[in-house]
């Protein structure tokens, strides 16, 4: 950078945030780091408070329990019932941490405690003038946790995160442009308030309204942000004209294929990935193609007024990526279920087809074998029946209509949890009719008839 920023202040470039407790800190001064909102989040905010990394929550938590079990007389007051139960349960990873296991951390790593609560000024939760370490932390609902640090120690922490990522994407990366493309994704995305100016050597500068100015790059040591850089002009100098004048005489899907390859085979109406200005960067160029030459994320961290909680974004990403992978494995299993259920009633000796009747609407038609039923305290063998036709229930009484009897009738299925009971109603000897009814004791096996209480039923069709 080739000046300091004027009139930015920390946070600019954000949207702002909708968390009125955070707002609250600020005005207090204090900026809250937020933490995994799982059961780990008085463990990483410790390990940060003290290791200065979250990583070692894991560690934390064992020290925790390692403490607790020394110092039962300090801490078995405090739990209604078993101790032991209590400290063990706390190695479990999905065990929250809660306000006494912060007050074992703070006696064991002796340090002072300063407890924020939600829109209070904070109290003193641990205090010894022996201890030379103090912990701000933030105490919200459901046991969780964050951590509390100044404002200005925050802002000093934005300007070191700028500058680790600036040496990776400008020195180890080696892209062109950078605080740029910085600039005009968080502060000026159309192009509005930076102006271009010409330097003695020819050299194109960008000023920004808060008085930065940028020396943007020249053709040579710089990294192309294109995975196919040789489609780039800044970056390919020598035979750009040629792969130009192929595209202008081939068209952009058949540019495509020869000079990126099968990568671009399944997709239709290619784009030109072209870009031809020769004197401007590719990430120029993209930007105002308006396409981001890195994420967002990145454009934050190399943003020196701006502090990104990195640990708090991997945790969210790693927390979706698991998500996915359940939801695809939760769809998987569900197509095989569907799939072998269908084989399973396809297969099955006692589907056939039968004839519509009464015009009503048929499902499916089912053949049975000889069963019982119980009612009135006596056991009843129901008659063979050639077919059983299957409706939807009607839940509205019919009346002038005959009495009839209700059951309840079973179909196997292989899913011992899946809802295939059915109302039956006798209308002939040799025909039943019945419509779904959603229960299914686990265990049953087999076609089972069970009755309904002796009340007058609705139709069932």
């Amino acid at each position: 950078m080739c000046a300091e920023r004027l009139n930015r202040e920390f946070g600019s470039g954000c949207r702002e945030t909708p968390d009125i407790y955070n707002k609250f800190l600020e005005q207090l001064g204090y900026y809250r780091k937020h933490a995994a909102t799982d059961s780990t989040s008085l463990f990483r905010v410790v390990s940060e408070l003290q290791y200065d990394v979250q990583l070692y929550h894991w560690k934390v938590r064992l020290e925790c329990v390692r403490f607790m079990r020394n110092n039962r007389g300090i801490f078995a007051k405090d739990v209604k019932y078993s101790y032991d139960s209590y400290v063990n349960n706390l190695t479990r990873t999905r065990t929250y941490g809660n306000l006494l296991e912060l007050k074992a951390l703070g006696l064991r790593y002796k340090a002072n405690i300063f407890l924020f609560e939600p829109l209070t000024h904070g109290k003193w939760y641990i205090y010894n003038s022996k201890y030379k370490t103090t912990w701000r932390i933030y105490f919200g609902r459901d046991n969780h946790f964050d951590a509390v640090y100044p404002l200005e120690y925050m802002k000093v922490a934005a300007e070191c995160q700028s500058i680790v990522y600036q040496l990776l994407y400008k020195d180890v990366l080696g892209l062109p442009d950078v605080e740029y493309a910085v600039e005009r994704m968080l502060h000026d995305p159309d192009d509005k308030y930076i102006q271009y100016e010409k330097d003695a050597d020819g050299t194109t500068i960008a000023i920004t309204p808060d008085g930065l100015q940028m020396q943007l790059s020249k053709p040579g040591n710089t990294q192309c942000a294109l995975m196919y850089s040789h489609l780039c002009h800044f970056h390919n100098q020598d035979n750009f004209d040629s792969i130009h004048e192929f595209f202008c005489l081939y068209g952009s899907d058949a540019g495509c294929r020869v000079y990126i390859g099968e990568y671009c085979q399944d997709r239709t109406s290619k784009p030109n990935p072209l870009l031809t200005d020769a004197n401007s960067s590719c990430v120029r160029q993209l930007l105002a193609l308006g396409i981001t030459p890195f994420p967002y994320k990145a454009a934050k961290s190399l943003d020196p007024c701006i502090y990104r909680n990195v640990e708090y974004d991997v945790w969210r990403e790693v927390r979706l990526a698991k998500i996915n992978e359940l939801l695809e494995a939760e769809k998987r299993f569900q197509n095989e279920k569907t799939s072998k259920w269908g084989e399973h009633l396809n297969q099955h000796p006692m589907m056939r087809k039968a004839p519509r009747e009464q015009g009503l609407p048929q499902i499916a038609s089912i053949s049975t074998a000889p069963a019982y039923i119980e009612g009135n305290g006596s056991l009843y063998e129901l008659e063979p029946v050639k077919y059983v036709d299957v409706y939807g229930r009607i839940d509205t009484p019919v009346t002038n209509t005959p009495t009839y009897q209700v059951q309840q009738f079973y179909i196997p299925a292989p899913d011992p949890y899946a809802g295939n009971a059915f109302g039956i109603l006798s209308a002939e000897p040799n025909h039943l009719t019945f419509g779904e009814n959603g229960s299914h004791p686990i265990g049953v096996q087999g076609c089972i008839y069970n009755p309904y209480p002796a009340t007058t039923p609705s139709l069932v069709r």
